[in-house]
């Protein structure tokens, strides 16, 4: 017996027309969405970038600041290279991005952003612009509903807020919100004229030692070292605490600067570099396999925090012997551990910027020796 069809083939020609239809409303849908995400720059364009870095946590604007900021980092950090890219629409010179990528432990997105943001111009319009050259709709998206509470704040005048005028609209930037950048990165550094001929400095030059010398209170050890060097480091702490002849000498380590250390790393371990009369590498296996293998694009993620900037410590030693010194190593006195082999002494000699060393049996006669000499 047959059975009819009691639902019939539909048309092939309603099927393609439905299609469009609704190929064409997503199209509209979509064009309309990214025209709204483009008016985020109109609101935003005298908003200064420093808004960025508000933060007030019993305020709904100070939440919302921090809000935006968060999100900013979390998109543009997800994708590779992301960072380097918006730095470049911002105008962010390379040899600075180089520096961020090669130089710097904290997020490479927040550089970028304290870097741009160091202008009076530096609106937040500007980053929006970046983000739509860069078609990060997403990035957009993310950023609309925090941003647009933030615009709201400023219908009106708010006193708390310095203003500076930018065309027939005011730029809005909050007042003594801090910028820690290191000195190559900072614009306040004001760099002397060259006579023409002359060759081009290196980008990741060490500002220049001041006239007067550091005098410090009494002398510093800057120990670095990996994890594999912590007994060495515990043993040279404990030799200057015996020693009589040249007495209050600090031992300066990461892991007992923990707390000063998390505010800002950077700063800390450039303050103590440069105060430091004697930078002392712990030379072993692991430190020299830390600094050969090092890829500035991933940080380590070690708990120990000397092991953790190893790699930073040592970029800034070899700045210093390349460029401070003329590759002269009056600074860095590396030491090699009792149980050193002949393979470590042979490494070692490829990196003369590691040179001279002395054996951990030798370090008391030696640095109380090289002290001695320094103070004369």
């Amino acid at each position: 017996m047959e059975t009819k069809n009691m639902y019939p083939d539909p048309d092939p020609d309603t099927i393609t027309i439905d299609t469009l239809v609704l190929e064409e409303m997503v199209k509209q849908e979509r064009t309309k969405e990214i025209t709204e995400l483009h008016s985020l720059s109109k609101k935003t364009c005298n908003l200064h970038a420093d808004l960025l870095y508000y933060r007030h946590a019993t305020s709904a604007m100070g939440s919302s600041c921090y809000e935006l900021w968060k999100r900013i980092l979390t998109q543009v950090g997800g994708s590779p290279n992301a960072w380097r890219e918006l730095g470049l629409h911002l105008g962010i010179e390379p040899n600075k991005l180089n520096y961020i990528m090669y130089s710097v432990q904290e997020d490479h997105v927040d550089m970028v952003l304290k870097v741009f943001r160091q202008n009076e111009n530096a609106t937040i319009d500007k980053i929006i612009d970046a983000f739509i050259k860069m078609k990060r709709y997403d990035i957009l998206k993310s950023m609309e509903e925090p941003l647009c509470k933030i615009a709201q704040f400023f219908n009106k005048d708010d006193s708390g807020y310095q203003s500076k005028s930018s065309g027939q609209r005011e730029v809005v930037r909050p007042k003594n919100i801090p910028n820690n950048l290191p000195a190559a990165l900072s614009n306040k550094v004001v760099s002397q004229d060259k006579e023409p001929k002359k060759p081009k400095q290196p980008a990741l030059k060490i500002p220049p030692t001041p006239n007067e010398p550091i005098v410090n209170d009494s002398p510093i050890f800057f120990l670095t070292y990996t994890q594999d060097g912590f007994p060495t480091a515990v043993n040279i702490q404990e030799y200057v605490e015996n020693w009589t002849e040249i007495p209050n000498v600090q031992v300066i380590t990461l892991n007992n600067k923990r707390e000063e250390l998390y505010q800002n790393p950077e700063k800390f371990i450039r303050e103590y570099f440069e105060k430091a009369d004697i930078i002392i590498p712990i030379i072993t296996p692991g430190y020299l396999e830390e600094i050969k293998s090092h890829n500035p694009t991933v940080p380590n993620t070690s708990d120990n925090l000397d092991h953790k900037y190893v790699n930073f410590i040592y970029n800034l030693i070899v700045n210093n012997y390349i460029h401070a010194s003329g590759c002269l190593n009056k600074k860095v006195r590396s030491v090699l551990p009792q149980n050193a082999n002949v393979d470590l002494f042979r490494q070692i000699t490829m990196y003369p910027d590691l040179m001279p060393w002395t054996y951990e049996t030798n370090f008391d006669a030696q640095f109380q020796a090289f002290l001695k000499f320094q103070q004369q």
